[in-house]
């Protein structure tokens, strides 16, 4: 089918492009095609893939349930057949599944993505698609006599925090520093079982397959 004016074939590229027949009797055509190539379904007019949506391509999303065409980043085991083109874009990185016939998504889940070094030496000697520990950069703390009459040399011990009488072999712990405390100023110290920055829950989730549009004859 063919437009009349430019305007027509304009719109009749983009209702093919998303591998709908156009229909004259049926007014959404256009609404469904947008649709369609805004999810990544449809063939472009060729081999034109909407940026973003490419197989492969992770995004998070800001509900829980993910568009049709994507999958949820939790490590399942799927089909190597019928996700054959995901299989063929990240294969085993994730994980081997049965090593027969399934391969794993990456598992994302209560996770933050860190950026592929690449031999910037910030992250250095790391391989792709590799988990990492939560960890602290080593350091001391000056620790401020507790008492005049403890003298003037401090240190840490390695169990707890203590302040050294006067070099002496003792040691003298201190209740104030066993837990953090306010300064103030900063608000209530947050202690937990990890180290974390402030942050936001979002769905990671995986372009696996176009979904397939919907055509009239």
């Amino acid at each position: 089918m063919q437009g009349a004016t430019p305007v027509e074939c304009e719109i009749l590229n983009v209702i093919q492009g998303a591998g709908i027949w156009p229909d004259c009797d049926d007014k959404t055509q256009l609404l469904q095609a947008i649709n369609t190539l805004i999810s990544g379904g449809g063939n472009g007019g060729g081999n034109t893939v909407i940026i973003g949506s490419e197989i492969g391509t992770v995004s998070a999303f800001a509900m829980p349930t993910v568009p049709e065409g994507w999958l949820v980043c939790d490590g399942s085991a799927i089909s190597r057949t019928d996700y054959a083109d995901l299989f063929a874009t990240i294969g085993t990185l994730w994980g081997h599944g049965d090593q027969v016939s399934t391969f794993n998504l990456p598992d994302l889940r209560g996770e933050f993505v860190r950026g592929f070094d690449r031999d910037r030496g910030v992250d250095d000697g790391r391989l792709f698609a590799t988990n990492q520990q939560d960890q602290m950069q080593g350091h001391w703390h000056a620790l401020d006599p507790l008492s005049s009459s403890l003298g003037t040399t401090y240190g840490i011990c390695e169990e707890y925090f203590a302040v050294y009488a006067d070099g002496a072999a003792g040691e003298v712990g201190n209740e104030n520093i066993k837990n953090p405390i306010s300064d103030g100023v900063n608000g209530e110290p947050r202690i937990g079982t990890e180290t974390r920055p402030r942050n936001v829950a979002m769905t990671y989730a995986i372009k696996a397959f176009y979904p397939t549009a919907a055509t009239s004859q």
